[in-house]
């Protein structure tokens, strides 16, 4: 009996403890915002990249009527910064892994969220025609144009509480952060570029899927206003140099020359230039330091550079061409890269 008199004390104070624990833990998780509910990380200088595919929707919606631009892509493309952009309000949804199928259904997203950009600009690396690519990660709020999963709900559990520690220890989860203003960088202690160590999956596959180039035609049909831009992120010329070594550059070259047909403007910074033989540009061969990508940045809307191949201008055999006299010309280069000594320019 005496116990049962105490019994809604107890209740009581457990129940203060959950919601003074869940109050702790959404303020922490408030303060640090690692899904980009509230604008960002409040407690320090930079925001990690735990879930792109969710955060930039959720700094989209925050932010829809400041755009009339919109950036796709894979991880090099997030290393674009949109504010260099001239001319234009651009938002960069791009996102590690991404794919063309993937950025249509975004696009079909905020379309139908109301937004119509003046300015499409698709990030395309010959790795999204290779025979196999892997599988498509669309969340179900994409695929069904539902909400996200409200704030309150993501910030009172255990991920979005490790993530938030996570940040405030520094780990991050990739080599790449953003800035306080959702600008993507390459991470401090990301590792030296040695072109004698091959880009990861370079040779996962065959360039052979080039029926993918139907979802730039379905970007089109999303967004039919807008101007459509394409450009090849840049990756070293060493792994060039081993497409050519291993007879795949015809293909590599044919798959990009046909995805340019799709676009308005299309200009490749993957032919060897002086971005792509310099190891200083890159730390593992197909990710780029901001001076390399606010070049891209600023050569897009007018689509004039010496170190890119406007593809709209000439034509496949050109293209393949130019790519093997620059390799002849950077042979130098290219051999001491592999014998471990690549000079800088």
């Amino acid at each position: 009996m005496t116990m049962n008199r105490y019994i809604p004390g107890y209740f009581a104070a457990l129940v203060a403890t959950v919601i003074a624990c869940a109050a702790a833990v959404f303020a922490v998780n408030f303060a640090v915002d690692p899904m980009w509910y509230f604008g960002g990380n409040k407690v320090g200088t930079i925001n990690f990249a735990f879930n792109e595919r969710l955060s930039k929707v959720n700094l989209f919606l925050a932010r829809q009527d400041q755009y009339d631009c919109v950036i796709f892509g894979d991880s090099r493309v997030t290393l674009l910064p949109e504010q260099r952009i001239e001319g234009y309000r651009c938002f960069n949804f791009a996102f590690s892994a991404g794919k063309a199928e993937e950025a249509v259904a975004y696009a079909r997203y905020i379309a139908d969220r109301g937004f119509r950009p003046k300015l499409v600009i698709m990030g395309v690396a010959a790795a999204a025609f290779r025979d196999k690519i892997g599988g498509t990660n669309i969340p179900a709020f994409i695929r069904e144009f539902d909400d996200p999963k409200p704030a309150l709900l993501t910030y009172l559990s255990f991920d979005a509480i490790s993530m938030s520690l996570r940040t405030l220890l520094g780990d991050s989860p990739l080599d790449r952060v953003y800035t306080l203003d959702f600008e993507c960088r390459v991470a401090p202690g990301a590792p030296d570029y040695d072109p004698a160590r091959p880009v990861t999956d370079m040779m996962a596959g065959r360039f052979t899927g080039t029926h993918r180039v139907k979802f730039y035609d379905e970007m089109r049909q999303v967004f039919p206003d807008a101007e459509l831009v394409g450009y090849v992120p840049p990756i070293s010329a060493w792994a060039i140099d081993g497409y050519e070594k291993a007879g795949w550059l015809p293909q590599y070259v044919a798959a990009l020359h046909l995805a340019s047909r799709k676009f308005d403007r299309f200009l490749d910074f993957g032919v060897p230039s002086s971005i792509t033989i310099d190891v200083t540009n890159t730390y593992d061969g197909t990710h780029y330091e901001p001076p390399a990508n606010e070049l891209i940045a600023q050569t897009l809307p007018d689509g004039e550079s010496d170190e890119a191949l406007d593809l709209k201008r000439i034509d496949e055999q050109t293209m393949l061409t130019i790519y093997r006299q620059r390799l002849n010309d950077y042979r130098d280069e290219l051999a001491a890269g592999l014998a471990g000594a690549a000079p800088s320019e």
